[in-house]
């Protein structure tokens, strides 16, 4: 049985070819396959076949007309969005959780391909594109936060063998990597009377030095080249004059942000980035609550080091008036970070979106820390 659709469905396809030009064509997308989903006006019905990529690719720039594609948020969404618009055609990326409350209780393509065409066509808000640039930008921050999570497991598997041979290297910290390499020296040394374990053992040490020293200069060498990057580009240089926020903060910032134009609101920034609170409630009581574990985790981590810095500076220097001290005797510690978290990707926001640097004389956090 053919999915049918409504009459405000059909006024809405109707409404976006005669006034907007522009022909809704929803795609689910895959690696090898593409769902695609259209009204056809003439045979009047929902058409919705299977694709490879080359046969869609050709089918996008045979297109008799500008088409407007809806997708579903995926790791292709914002390349495709860019192809689509370099091609004369318009796209909506839509959250898969806003494509859920469209679909069937079965599973399948076509249904899916069916449940992005019916989102598209209601008031669901679609997500906005990265430019070229921000997405490179994002996938250096990517590729840094993989090296030195393989830096820190690389560490960890070095004090776990250590400590098979009775040699406690100490925890992590900033002379992690002194300790072990002393700790290293200790154990071959401890080995010099068996020449058959000293081989094993060169062997674990070597693989272990070569792979620290291999992490470390390629982490050196992005971030290096994120600070070269934030000190020539004039809005990151605006966001460093946020209290609080560093250069490679502010390169982050930058890069999730891109065009402020993007987002409709400080808080709709915030919500993308993972700081803004949960909101929940019914019958009049509303309830805040925490932030959700969704968004950009790298930048999340930044601003947690930023909310810190306000945190401490107000506990050690602000007023018995401070309103952060007024909140500790209720709240807790990491509440109040997240709050302060949530207002510094808001301040960004405006930063940006007014091409200014910072104001402190507008600024109520820096008032309320004081």
């Amino acid at each position: 049985m053919k999915p049918k659709l409504s009459d405000y469905e059909l006024a809405t396809i109707a409404y976006h070819r005669d006034t907007l030009g522009v022909n809704p064509v929803a795609v689910d997308v895959a690696s090898r396959v593409m769902q695609v989903c259209y009204y056809d006006r003439d045979k009047k019905l929902l058409k919705n076949f299977q694709l490879t990529r080359s046969k869609f690719f050709e089918f996008v720039e045979k297109a008799p007309e500008p088409l407007l594609f809806g997708i579903e948020a995926c790791g292709s969404c914002n390349y495709l969005s860019r192809y689509f618009e370099s091609k004369g055609h318009q796209c909506r990326i839509i959250p898969a959780s806003k494509v859920k409350a469209f679909l069937k209780l079965d599973k399948n393509d076509k249904i899916d391909a069916s449940g992005i065409f019916k989102a598209m066509l209601s008031s669901v808000e679609s997500i906005p594109a990265k430019s070229l640039e921000n997405q490179l930008l994002m996938n250096i921050f990517t590729i840094r936060d993989l090296l030195v999570k393989q830096h820190t497991q690389c560490l960890n598997a070095a004090h776990g063998i250590l400590y098979e041979h009775g040699i406690v290297a100490g925890s992590a910290g900033v002379e992690t990597s002194a300790k072990i390499t002393l700790g290293f020296t200790d154990a071959q040394e401890s080995f010099e009377h068996d020449p058959m374990s000293s081989a094993h053992f060169s062997v674990i040490k070597n693989a272990v030095f070569n792979i620290l020293d291999n992490l470390k200069e390629q982490i050196d060498t992005i971030n290096k080249y994120i600070l070269k990057y934030g000190s020539s580009n004039k809005t990151c240089l605006n966001l460093t004059t946020i209290p609080g926020i560093g250069l490679q903060t502010a390169v982050a910032l930058n890069s999730a942000l891109g065009d402020p134009e993007r987002f409709h609101s400080a808080r709709a920034f915030a919500a993308y980035v993972g700081v803004a609170p949960i909101i929940t409630g019914s019958g009049g009581k509303i309830t805040v609550m925490g932030i959700r574990k969704s968004g950009i985790r790298s930048l999340k981590k930044s601003l947690y080091m930023g909310a810190m810095v306000y945190l401490t500076y107000a506990v050690k220097n602000g007023t018995q008036s401070s309103w952060v001290k007024d909140r500790l005797k209720t709240k807790k510690k990491k509440v109040i970070i997240c709050a302060i978290m949530n207002r510094l990707a808001r301040i960004a926001y405006a930063v940006v979106k007014n091409g200014e640097v910072f104001d402190e004389s507008k600024c109520n956090l820096i008032k309320k820390l004081r």
